[in-house]
This record gives structure tokens, sequence and C-alpha cells, in this order.
């Protein structure tokens, strides 16, 4: 699916740079930031110039190379591609100002676990920002297709997320909802942006 995914173009582009601009409001030059499920790094490098140093994060190897063709057009020299999980142990807890995470939560199994995880890389006050699929608001029907879908592996698994559920495990993690903004009018989707809150 890597290579159908990259050639697919932003859907609109309007909504997309209202997005990045949004995202560069919370950012500063001393950021370090992580993009989970960085794909073909498009926001990677399109924030790139306004934060210090960039870590992508994904599991797939045929759009990390894509990824690494697009960073070199574009002659950026402080976004890092890596090919591996959230939970990989040389990312240490503290580390990140920002952790970003767009359309990707989904995918685990463990929405709970990731969150906290996430929490436990930020730096005090550090800001989580995501966008994902709230499938479980949809129908019944269609929580059933995508289920049958992702056991035949035409599509990865799908967790079918409640926007109730995400918001729960972000407040159960420690984390404070400071943003809730819809950029498309075609889809139900919010972009949250969130704070870790410290004790």
């Amino acid at each position: 699916m890597a290579s159908k995914y990259a050639a697919s173009p932003i859907s609109n582009i309007t909504d997309y740079q209202n997005k990045i601009e949004k995202l560069k409001s919370y950012l500063s030059a001393e950021n370090h930031v992580m993009d989970i499920g960085c794909g073909t790094g498009t926001q990677c490098a399109d924030i790139a110039n306004n934060v210090k140093q960039i870590t992508g994060v994904d599991i797939s190897s045929k759009l990390l190379v894509i990824a690494e063709q697009r960073k070199a057009e574009r002659n950026i020299n402080n976004v890092e591609f890596i090919q591996t999980s959230l939970f990989d142990e040389r990312f240490e807890p503290g580390s990140y100002d920002v952790v970003m995470a767009f359309y990707v939560l989904h995918f685990f199994e463990d929405i709970d676990e990731v969150i906290r995880r996430i929490h436990e890389l930020l730096k005090p006050d550090g800001l989580f920002i995501l966008e994902t699929v709230c499938l479980g608001e949809k129908s019944k029907i269609m929580g059933k297709i995508v289920r049958i879908v992702g056991k035949l592996g035409f599509l990865p698994l799908i967790n079918l997320l409640t926007t109730r559920q995400l918001e729960q495990s972000l407040d159960q993690a420690g984390f404070s909802i400071i943003e809730k903004t819809k950029f498309s009018k075609s889809n139900d989707e919010y972009t949250l942006i969130t704070k870790k809150l410290t004790i």
C-alpha cells in the first residue's frame, strides 16, 4: 500500500496549509519534535524550518525511502527518519518538546498504552498534537466491514476508537486539551492540541 499512499495527493491543500500554520504557532526554534507514523515525511518537512530537530518514526521502510528522497530534494538537514516503533528503547523519557501523531493512533490495539508512552517521552509541559480516525462513532455496519477487511488482510487492523474514548485516555494519562480544531468541513475529525500536565 506504500506506493499508492505516497502517490495520493493531499485531498484539500487549503485545509492542510491551515493545519500546518496552526502547528507552527505552537512550535519554537528550540523544539525537539517526534512525528509518529510520519509516512513520507510531508509534515516533518513542512515544519522543519520552525524547530531544532525532528525525529520521524514509521514501521514502513518503503514510505521512509520516499521520505528520505523528499528530504534530500528540499535540502532539509534537521530531520531524521527511523524505521521503528514508538516503543523503541532508544527513545528516552523526557526527550521531546512536541510529539505529533496524525492518522496513526487507530492502528494501535492498546490506545491507553500508546498515550502513556507519549506522555513519558515528553518533557514537562510538552505538547502532544494528534488527529485520528474515530470509526467507533460510525454505524455498526461500517465497524463490521472494517473489522472483516482488516482480518482478511486488505487493510491493517483498525481500532474503532470514539472521540470520548480518546479524550478519556488523554485525561487519564495526564494530558489537558488546550485546543480542539476542525480544519475540514468534509469530515468530523478534529486536531487536538494537548499539554502534558506537571504534578
